[in-house]
């Protein structure tokens, strides 16, 4: 058999690795994409006035008032990973 031959046991292993390690390949580039785009927006929002401290109507400082600002790119960022593990 030739080095190529599809026959060949070695060919169709080596084959099948290069189709696993193509897809582990993908799925580390979609989380590190997924990972820097989620730090990205908790540091804008971060800069936004959301985490200064305020304050409130009763006159005591808070760091809690405009919390929503940072947590909304979490609660995308989960929905959307609830949303894959349904679908």
């Amino acid at each position: 058999l030739d080095e190529d031959d599809v026959r060949n046991p070695a060919v169709i292993a080596d084959n099948v690795g290069d189709n696993v390690g193509d897809i582990a390949g993908m799925g580390a580039d979609l989380f590190g994409s997924f990972a820097e785009s989620s730090c990205a927006a908790l540091v804008i929002a971060a800069q936004t006035g959301g985490l200064t401290l305020t304050t409130t109507e009763d006159g005591t400082l808070s760091i809690w008032e405009n919390w929503g600002f940072v947590s909304f790119p979490l609660v995308i960022s989960c929905t959307g990973i609830v949303a894959c593990f349904i679908t």
